[in-house]
């Protein structure tokens, strides 16, 4: 089991809304900066899972953390996008020479 694995399960299980809203507002923001520090070293596979309970969490969340939610989210979705981009070009699935990097072809690569 990776290092990271505890903590990220343990990360995972409070950001589910019916314990979220269980935790004292001091650890609610302990979780999101847990999640902050994680979610730039893991896996896609993790880092998208983490990102997906956040985007959950955020619409049920006071506006304060709403945003706090959103900082952590906004560089690695663009991180993410771009490493998609950059593993097809490596793998010779597009070519930024010609103009095949459109949204259907982003979203066909993310998935």
């Amino acid at each position: 089991m990776p290092e990271y694995q505890w903590k990220l399960t343990i990360v995972e299980r409070n950001l589910l809304l019916s314990n979220w809203m269980r935790l004292i507002p001091e650890a609610q923001e302990r979780m999101l900066e847990e999640a902050d520090q994680l979610i730039a070293d893991l896996p896609l596979s993790d880092r998208q899972r983490l990102m997906a309970s956040l985007g959950i969490l955020q619409q049920h969340t006071e506006k304060n953390l709403q945003k706090r939610i959103m900082q952590i989210l906004s560089p690695k979705s663009s991180k993410d996008i771009i490493n998609v981009l950059e593993f097809n070009v490596k793998n010779n699935n597009l070519s930024l020479s010609t103009p095949q990097v459109n949204s259907v072809t982003l979203v066909k690569s993310i998935n």
